[in-house]
């Protein structure tokens, strides 16, 4: 028998191994082209989600802005150039009810169609039945994610402070200093809305508010500043302004 070389035995061997590959692919022919199929399937799938999302996204943007540009429509008989116009009330509160419920109903899971239940809440409560408007805020505060949440939240502790309920607006303000949002930072909340509701109930615990406010430094100090002597002016009691925090 004769005597194989190494590289005759490397090409030998390379054969077997195509061979078995050949053989493989063969015998399970159906399985690996089923396989492959699926691959590709998964890959094109995907692209489709994701182009699909992407126009998903765009549609409720569009949609949820031309609701907007409904909302902040003016009534007028002169054409006003960038603005929508109407050319009575009734005929901008039906548009903008139709455009928001629109909204809100084909995109519900989304920032958009939460945003616009927000606005219809809004909406009744400035226009329609403060009552009603109450009860659905407090239905976008339990069913929206945070930040719309925070911003429905935010418009109830309003609304309970302008009707002089002070003590249920404080809780729902310290829950949002508590739990701040982009939207709404901590300061924005003490500032724009727990300091006029203490105001009403407890002057004190205003005057310690704002004065806590310019000691963290950051966004808001220069207004708690003057808040401050504004309101030490008031009391009759003076202090020296903190110096300002150094960066970190």
């Amino acid at each position: 028998m004769a005597k194989l070389t190494r590289k005759q035995l490397k090409k030998d061997r390379f054969v077997e191994e195509v061979g078995e590959a050949v053989g493989f692919f063969t015998t399970h022919r159906n399985s690996i082209i089923a396989a492959a199929v699926a691959v590709v399937l998964l890959v094109v799938g995907g692209i489709g989600f994701y182009r699909y999302r992407v126009d998903q996204n765009e549609q409720a943007r569009l949609a949820f802005q031309a609701a907007m540009d409904n909302y902040y429509g003016e009534v007028s008989l002169n054409n006003m150039p960038g603005r929508i116009t109407f050319a009575t009330s009734i005929e901008k509160e039906m548009k903008t009810e139709e455009s928001l419920k629109t909204v809100a109903e084909q995109y519900s899971g989304r920032f958009e169609g939460q945003n616009a239940r927000l606005h219809l809440a809004l909406y009744e409560l400035r226009d329609g039945d403060p009552d009603e408007g109450q009860k659905m805020l407090e239905a976008v505060i339990d069913g929206s994610g945070a930040e719309v949440s925070g911003m429905a939240r935010k418009a109830l502790a309003d609304h309970l402070q302008l009707v002089g309920k002070n003590e249920e607006a404080i809780k729902h303000y310290q829950y949002l200093v508590d739990h701040p949002t982009e939207m709404l930072p901590k300061a924005r909340v003490e500032l724009f809305g727990l300091y006029d509701a203490l105001m009403a109930t407890d002057e004190q615990k205003a005057l310690e508010l704002v004065k806590g406010v310019e000691e963290r430094g950051g966004a808001g100090r220069e207004m708690a500043s003057r808040l401050r002597m504004t309101l030490e002016a008031r009391l009759g009691t003076s202090t020296p302004t903190p110096p300002i925090p150094p960066q970190s």
